[in-house]
């Protein structure tokens, strides 16, 4: 697509909380779940937000064909 000045990428999260992560979250607990993350956290919105409006905006415009992992370091790990 790139001939007609379209990039294709996409994002891949790690693990957010969400409706279908509840039921883990409550048995394991957010402690257990960010011990193998690098950055100690579980994911929110704002870090989809600004990776998708990298894609989105000026700054990502050349870029293309990329799968973004939006998951604290873990596929890094």
């Amino acid at each position: 697509m790139g001939e007609h000045n379209i990039t294709v990428n996409a994002l891949a999260p790690g693990f957010f909380p969400s409706k279908m992560t509840k039921g883990s979250l409550e048995r394991m607990g957010v402690e257990a779940m960010c011990a193998g993350v690098p950055l100690h956290r579980l994911g929110d919105d704002e870090d989809l937000k600004g990776a998708a409006l990298l894609f989105a905006s000026d700054a990502g415009k050349h870029i293309t064909g990329q799968i973004l992992a939006v998951d604290g370091g873990v596929s890094a790990v």
